[in-house]
């Protein structure tokens, strides 16, 4: 027995694959409208990306300005967590529902194949 109808075979007996099998319309959750929830998780994905480049560059700018090297090895780390921060909360609000739709999506594809 391969390893993939092994994995398949374990799965399928979890809750989540029982889940998966059961379920009818895989795609329901992409064909309607997105409330305002993911509307702000894109809205941080956005701006994590637009924070981080600026924000050290005026970390460099300051440290060389300053003489001080350890502005940037204290606030790049700092900046980094943050805007890691932002875009992990981003996620969380603009895609939990389709990454889980997603999952069992998959998982059921896996499943019917190897199956």
């Amino acid at each position: 027995m391969s390893l993939l109808k092994t994995l398949a075979n374990k799965l399928s007996k979890t809750t989540f694959g029982q889940k998966s099998m059961a379920q009818k319309d895989m795609q329901s959750i992409f064909k309607k409208k997105p409330d305002m929830r993911v509307y702000v998780g894109l809205g941080l994905l956005i701006v994590s990306c637009f924070i981080s480049v600026p924000a050290f560059a005026f970390l460099t700018y300051l440290s060389v300005k300053s003489s001080k090297p350890i502005i940037i090895a204290v606030g790049g780390p700092v900046i980094f967590i943050i805007v890691h921060i932002v875009f992990g909360f981003g996620v969380y609000l603009a895609g939990k529902n389709y990454a889980m739709e997603a999952l069992q999506s998959a998982t059921k594809r896996f499943l019917q194949k190897h199956t």
